[in-house]
């Protein structure tokens, strides 16, 4: 059997650290953050139906898009993984009127998250590609 070394994101954000004497891991937990919410992201478009997440959420974003059950998914998922762990100063979501800043509990970073959670959600209801951005 062939075996073909994979290099995981981890493996990947240590080595490019270990060439930056000066960086801090900070940027590289925020990625792993953000790789975790889209872990999370993957599960519920996976699921689709099965988990009753299709569908009209009955609410609009900022563009006067009729949001999806998923897109509310998404933006909470982004939030969730990200604002806690004192990486960010803010929050900005395609799904939200204006940037959100760091929780109040939630110690203040200094990286700007910007992100649209699930582009492409209006063709998840007839399984076409989606991704988060």
């Amino acid at each position: 059997m062939l075996t073909v070394a994979r290099t995981t994101l981890t493996q990947f954000l240590i080595e490019e650290r270990r060439q930056h004497p000066g960086a801090t891991g900070e940027f590289n937990a925020l990625i792993l953050d953000v790789a975790l919410a889209c872990k999370s992201i993957a599960k519920a478009v996976a699921h689709g139906a099965l988990a009753g997440v299709l569908g009209e959420a009955g609410t609009t974003n900022i563009q006067g898009e009729t949001q999806k059950k998923l897109d509310v998914i998404a933006n909470e998922a982004f939030l969730r993984n990200t604002e806690w762990d004192g990486h960010l100063a803010g929050i900005l979501s395609e799904e939200m009127a204006a940037p959100a800043p760091v929780p109040l509990q939630y110690p203040k970073g200094k990286y700007l998250l910007a992100f649209d959670p699930l582009d492409g959600s209006s063709n998840v209801d007839v399984n076409v590609a989606v991704g988060s951005i």
